[in-house]
């Protein structure tokens, strides 16, 4: 095992990394978070850095009183992951509940890789996810690496009355997960 990874570094096979990749739902490796960021008036931004990389998340409540607003967010990988790096990245992110999809194929593994949500409602539980897959070495073998994350959050506008249960945004810690799994080669 290796220390680069987020919540955990494991062998796939890559019948199941294809699946992973081809797959129009969220990849099952990119972590359980059961926790979610509220934005309000008070919270507009989230901010994550763990061992994958850096995510950041915003949305502008007070220009979106009572309407639906957009969510932009961005990731960057982390200094361990570009070491690790062997090539370009491709990632594709998506939405649980909105029509939302965003990729990007061929590039830098140093690639600032933001995008916005649209038309996110407040009062509802949303999940977005990320995946970048690349070609990496580690300690001299070669394989191919599956980086996911997922954002858990919803929107309170302070006006409308709300669904979301109450206590949701106070685990700010689990909002954001993310993991990498890599699939060596066979040697």
């Amino acid at each position: 095992m290796s220390v680069i990874s987020g919540k955990r570094l494991a062998a796939i096979s890559m019948p199941a990394l294809a699946l992973a990749l081809f797959a129009g739902s969220a990849p099952a490796h990119a972590g359980v978070n059961e926790g979610s960021h509220t934005f309000k008036m008070s919270a507009p931004s989230y901010n994550r850095t763990d061992t994958n990389g850096t995510f950041n998340g915003q949305v502008n409540m007070a220009g979106h009183v009572g309407r639906n607003a957009p969510m932009a967010w961005s990731f960057t990988t982390s200094p361990s992951i570009r070491a690790i790096a062997a090539g370009n990245m491709t990632c594709k992110a998506g939405h649980m509940q909105l029509p939302y999809s965003d990729s990007h194929p061929n590039v830098g593994v140093d690639y600032f890789w933001h995008s916005t949500v649209p038309d996110n409602r407040h009062n509802v539980n949303y999940k977005l996810w990320g995946n970048c897959t690349f070609r990496v070495k580690v300690s001299g073998r070669a394989g191919t690496a599956n980086l996911g994350f997922r954002f858990n959050y919803s929107l309170v506008d302070g006006i409308s009355r709300s669904s979301v249960e109450p206590g949701a945004g106070d685990a700010q810690e689990e909002a954001y997960s993310s993991d990498l799994q890599i699939a060596y080669d066979p040697v």
